[in-house]
């Protein structure tokens, strides 16, 4: 008997959950407190993140791909754009800029989770949409857009990382993602990291 959708994404993060998250958590701490001197990995991942959520979740819904190889898709066109966008050189922060536009997005939706539930596809669009407009507004502020969206995609994804490993520890059953933990872990992140990367980081700054 086949698996179903909640079972397929159990069994994912069963096994891949632990690992995925430990990653997304040292990657978290890296970015949000040596942001400056990760310019180029900023760079893919603040392109990474929406459009490989974004393709996973369109295969996802209206193509009828099985869980995981989705989630592989979503990986690998991500893969494809942020390498890609690394190549981008004197405009990074605009993309930065759109970084900083899902940490605020990832602070509202962590917020409405608790009382509401979110699709996958509902929080793609969000952020896709966040990362336009942090991108547009970020046009001449390039300094303070390169602390603080740095730090916002840090927090994004130690956020992430640990939410994806206590769901791959609990399974999703037993895991229960209305605690609050995520836009704690993303404010003070946000906070912490951009005062820090100002200190050390404020006259070294082209």
């Amino acid at each position: 008997m086949p698996l179903s959708q909640e079972q397929q994404l159990d069994a994912i993060l069963t096994v891949y959950g632990p690992i995925i998250g430990m990653a997304l958590i040292l990657l978290g701490v890296a970015l949000t407190l040596a942001g400056p001197r990760l310019i180029p990995l900023i760079v893919a991942w603040a392109l990474f993140i929406p459009f490989a959520m974004t393709t996973g979740a369109v295969v996802y819904a209206f193509l009828g791909v099985n869980a995981n190889i989705a989630i592989w898709i979503g990986i690998a066109v991500g893969m494809l754009v942020g390498v890609s966008g690394v190549s981008l050189g004197e405009q990074f922060h605009l993309i930065i800029g759109g970084a900083l536009g899902m940490g605020v997005m990832a602070v509202f939706l962590s917020l409405v989770v608790e009382f509401y539930s979110i699709g996958w596809i509902a929080a793609a669009i969000a952020l896709d949409l966040s990362f336009i407009l942090g991108a547009r507004f970020a046009k001449d502020m390039k300094e303070a857009v390169t602390f603080v969206g740095s730090s916002s995609l840090g927090a994004i994804s130690l956020a992430a990382g640990v939410t994806i490993t206590s769901a791959g520890m609990q399974g999703l059953d037993n895991f229960n993602p209305r605690t609050g933990i995520s836009a704690i872990i993303i404010v003070i992140c946000i906070l912490v990291g951009t005062f820090f990367q100002h200190w050390r980081y404020g006259d070294q700054l082209d």
